[in-house]
This record gives C-alpha cells, sequence and structure tokens, in this order.
C-alpha cells in the first residue's frame, strides 16, 4: 500500500512538472459591450471559445486594469481581454 501511494504521489509530481512547462500562448482580444451586455458575460464568452482555463475572477481583474472600466460597463465601451491558453 506504501508503495503504491509513493508511486501515485511520484506520478503527480512528474504531471505538475511536465504541466508546468507547457507553451502558453498569450494574446488579447478587443470586444465592444452591447446595450445590456455585462463584463463577467463577455469575458467568458472569450475564455470559452479560446479555452482558457483561468480563474474567470483573475481575468475579469486583469481586464478592468487594461481597459479601464470603473464600476460600470457602458454600450459602446472597448474590451481588452487578456487569454492566456496552454498548448
Amino acid at each position: 500500500m506504501k508503495n503504491l501511494l509513493i508511486i501515485i504521489c511520484a506520478a503527480c509530481c512528474l504531471w505538475t512538472a511536465w504541466d508546468m512547462t507547457r507553451p502558453v500562448e498569450r494574446y488579447v482580444v478587443k470586444a465592444v459591450a452591447n446595450e445590456g451586455d455585462t463584463l463577467w458575460h463577455i469575458v467568458d464568452d472569450e475564455m470559452s471559445k479560446a479555452g482558457d482555463k483561468r480563474d474567470i475572477r483573475e481575468v475579469i481583474h486583469h481586464t478592468r486594469n487594461i481597459s479601464n472600466i470603473g464600476n460600470t460597463l457602458n454600450a459602446g465601451d472597448t474590451i481588452l481581454i487578456p487569454i492566456e491558453v496552454k498548448k
């Protein structure tokens, strides 16, 4: 039993090490807000399309910073969404 746990632990460590060395493609998607849109929905849609697996709250935080968006999103606002996809 102890040997099995050691093997499983070693496999998990190897998987994590391999996953961390995978190349990451980073780019920014430009979107324009329409009437009734929310930042959450726009960012979620773009992340889903691209396959970005990060926490949406992290991406929304970065989106607000680079897009200079305050607390309200208005129709016509340009939104820059940073996307990261592991290859």
